[in-house]
């Protein structure tokens, strides 16, 4: 990561010319791609204080027309029309597995979307959900590997084992592991639909909780990579009386169905704009205390129930309280099965690291609880209203991990061979140790198939793809992607897929029509790199130009934006970056710059649609994601953190509730204004539906802004003044009014230091009349990127 930041930092040295708001000549006749032409750069290199030049480039004289843009009321609010409602893609299913059922697709449905003009442009994959309804039947869909308990009693095992040679048998605690048996009764067979995998069926029996692994013709054992569950000591010591901690196996696991009277709905993500929190579940409950009086665990921490956290996290608050922090989205990182970690003696506890080192990706990690206890927990956070995504690991495979017994190297992925000997899943090595896959048609439906297990199965809303880069990079990852993104659309359109996908490739939040990769949405780096280093310099010395020219050309690629995730809150970066450090400690500035915190996040949350944080952001944790990773909860209590918290939260719910900043009401003028001297940026959200628009002010720097003049759309339109950090139940001194009018197409407000305001046009709606020039989307700028450098 240090190589990959040193680089991109090298690629984001254009200066944009030193003009007084380029946004506005957007709206002056001038589409904006053409502010950052290379002839302009080219001059600017040369004469880098000549307006003059830059003017004679943009076709303008000096100074011309450089006023905020008065939008006549020459149009007024009407319903959706034939050319900006959605229309939606008629897919052309070739294939329908075995069991899957088509359902009706009803295209007649009334749409409730209105789409930016300019998003219409994009061919953005997250459009293609909107009003989509399943194309296959979710309730019938069967992975193609696996265990299914069957009515009749008995038990259906399939095992991708890579060829149709090898003859491997089942044994474990129903035949005696075993011994006196003929195993010839227990051996799997080739399937006829494919004969890479291989199938058996156990006769009637109590099944449930017994362990198993498969052997082959030579004695040799391997662990089933497609079980529910492999076991691990905690595992095996809450769920059996007589059982060796240290046994190391697949598990039976017979699921047990939420009643339907409890089963809450689950959140329709299809065009909604996320605020995510980023956690492993560990740091999330260790250092909470339960509040249910009706828990076995009240009074009780998630550090005294490690193997039950499923359940503890489900019912014990935790949902309630994200959800009162301002989260729509929780993000866990990985839940599938891993190397052990959890030792008592380990110098950190948690270690997030070890979740990455994934040893199955159908079964979620046994130390926390059982399948159903997990989608009991799942089923806790959509009664609260949040939907839970979940970091899955399809670019690297862990080959070793775990100390004897429990030894993964000699039982895992290595073992399986396809039809010419070499490994079935291994690819070429990653410099970390582990090995990238290698996506054959077989692992790559091994894959799809665990995703939707993830989604279908366990309740999951979404995934983020990890190191996506890496995916799309490798012989057929770009197909593994695009498949992956169909099944998404054909059985769950209403989630998302995220991909931790740098580099500023605007492939992968495409369109499947168009030969995208059908993200959701990805990261923006270069943005937290420009975070990292400004968030700790003076006013004066913040580059808004910078910050500006990435506003302006990242919007149509729909990227995830984030003050810090695990890896930058983890991984030491310079002393001229936060990187590897919680902001708190990397600001610190005592409690003044703790607003400072909040106005910075709030940049990156009005940017975009998607947004990304995680909470020890909000409880102002010293240390790093490393030394201090378990949410300090306590902190909450404190007087100065509560404020920050309080105003973060209806920052956040502002944000959810208000459709204008959905990502199909994105629109390339989202960056309304920049006072590039006192370093306030003005966002201009609009509901497409309406013509409603909603204002955010940002204030990134220390002076307090009185009368602050802020220019509108509308000459004498009434706003609400929905959200104010001024306010007294954040620490401030109330000097704004609740409503306010504009005159002459501008407002006068209050802007505290590191302030942030948010205005809510209540009357005189006017659809924009935005030109008909195309959306230029910025090509693959980093394409000579380091190989070595992805993760």
């Amino acid at each position: 990561m240090d190589l990959l930041s040193l680089f991109l930092i090298s690629q984001l040295t254009i200066e944009k010319p030193d003009i007084t708001n380029l946004n506005l000549l957007a709206d002056n006749g001038i589409r904006q791609e053409e502010v950052i032409l290379p002839e302009i750069q080219e001059d600017l290199q040369k004469e880098p204080n000549n307006q003059e030049i830059a003017w004679q480039n943009l076709g303008l004289e000096e100074n011309q027309n450089l006023q905020a843009p008065k939008i006549e009321p020459n149009q007024t609010a009407s319903a959706p029309t034939e050319e900006n409602s959605y229309q939606e893609e008629q897919w052309d299913i070739t294939q329908i597995d075995e069991g899957e059922t088509e359902v009706e697709n009803n295209s007649n449905k009334q749409k409730k979307y209105v789409i930016s003009p300019d998003v219409a442009k994009l061919n953005l994959a997250a459009m293609d959900l909107l009003d989509k309804e399943p194309d296959l039947d979710p309730v019938n869909f069967q992975p193609s590997s696996g265990v299914k308990f069957n009515n009749d009693g008995t038990v259906t095992i399939k095992a991708l084992i890579g060829n149709d040679d090898e003859r491997l048998a089942l044994i474990g605690d129903f035949n005696n592991w075993g011994k006196g048996v003929d195993l010839n009764k227990y051996q799997l067979k080739p399937t006829v639909k494919n004969p890479h995998i291989h199938e058996i069926t156990l006769p009637p029996g109590n099944y449930h909780k017994m362990q198993y692994r498969l052997v082959d013709q030579n004695g040799n054992q391997r662990l089933h990579l497609s079980s529910r569950i492999v076991s691990t000591p905690a595992f095996n010591e809450r769920f059996y009386d007589e059982r060796n901690p240290l046994d190391f196996n697949g598990v039976l696991w017979k699921p047990t169905p939420i009643p339907a009277e409890e089963v809450a709905e689950r959140p329709d993500l299809r065009g909604k704009q996320l605020s995510i929190a980023e956690t492993d579940i560990v740091s999330l409950s260790l250092k909470w205390t339960c509040k249910n009086p009706e828990s076995k665990f009240l009074g009780q921490t998630g550090q005294e129930n490690i193997s039950e956290l499923y359940r503890f996290v489900g019912e014990c608050g935790i949902p309630e309280q994200l959800a009162s922090m301002g989260y729509n989205t929780i993000q866990f990182m990985p839940l599938d099965a891993h190397i052990d970690f959890w030792e008592p003696e380990a110098e950190y506890l948690p270690d997030w690291r070890y979740s990455y080192q994934t040893i199955n990706y159908f079964g979620k990690h046994a130390d926390f609880g059982s399948p159903d206890e997990l989608r009991y927990m799942n089923n806790a956070f959509h009664k609260a209203g949040v939907a839970v995504v979940l970091d899955v690991i399809y670019s690297h495979i862990a080959l070793n991990g775990n100390n004897p017994p429990r030894q993964f190297g000699p039982l895992g992925f290595a073992q399986y061979k396809d039809e010419w000997g070499n490994e079935l899943y291994s690819g070429p090595w990653t410099e970390w140790g582990t090995k990238r896959f290698n996506y054959t048609e077989d692992v790559r439906k091994n894959l799809v198939d665990a995703a939707l297990v993830n989604i279908l199965e366990y309740g999951f809303d979404g995934l983020r793809i990890d190191n996506v880069n890496g995916i799309d990079y490798q012989p057929y990852g770009r197909t593994m992607l695009r498949e992956l993104s169909e099944a998404m659309m054909r059985y769950y359109p209403k989630g998302v897929l995220i991909g931790e996908g740098y580099f500023g490739d605007p492939y992968l939040n495409r369109s499947l029509s168009v030969g995208g990769g059908g993200m959701t949405t990805t990261y923006s780096d270069r943005f937290y790199l420009w975070f990292t280093e400004d968030i700790i310099k003076h006013r004066h010395e913040i580059d808004t130009w910078r910050l500006d020219y990435m506003l302006s050309n990242d919007w149509s690629r729909a990227l995830l934006y984030y003050p810090g995730n695990h890896d930058e809150f983890a991984n030491p970066g310079n002393p001229f970056q936060t990187r590897g450090r919680y902001l708190a400690q990397a600001i610190d500035g005592g409690d003044f710059h703790k607003r400072k915190i909040q106005s910075w996040s709030a940049l990156t949350l009005f940017a975009s649609s998607y947004y990304l944080d995680m909470p020890q952001l909000w409880t102002l944790q010293p240390g790093n994601l490393n030394d201090n990773a378990a949410i300090d909860w306590t902190r909450l209590k404190n007087e100065n953190v509560r404020e920050v918290v309080n105003f973060q939260s209806d920052m956040k719910n502002f944000y959810n509730n208000e459709n204008a900043f959905a990502p199909y009401n994105m629109h390339r003028h989202m960056v309304h204004w920049i006072d590039h001297e006192n370093k306030v940026i003005i966002f201009d959200r609009i509901d497409f539906s309406s013509g409603k628009h909603v204002y955010v002010a940002v204030n990134l720097g220390d002076k307090y802004l009185q009368n602050y003049q802020i220019p509108v759309h509308s000459e004498d339109a009434n706003y609400k003044i929905a959200l104010d950090s001024d306010r007294s139940e954040y620490g401030g001194m109330d000097l704004n009014p609740t409503e306010t009018q504009a005159e002459d197409y501008q407002i006068a407000l209050n802007i505290g230091s590191y302030g942030v305001v948010g205005l809510v046009q209540q009357d005189k709606f006017i659809l924009p009349n935005l030109d008909d020039a195309p959306i230029t989307v910025p090509e693959f700028e980093f394409n000579n990127y380091p190989l070595q450098a992805l993760k």
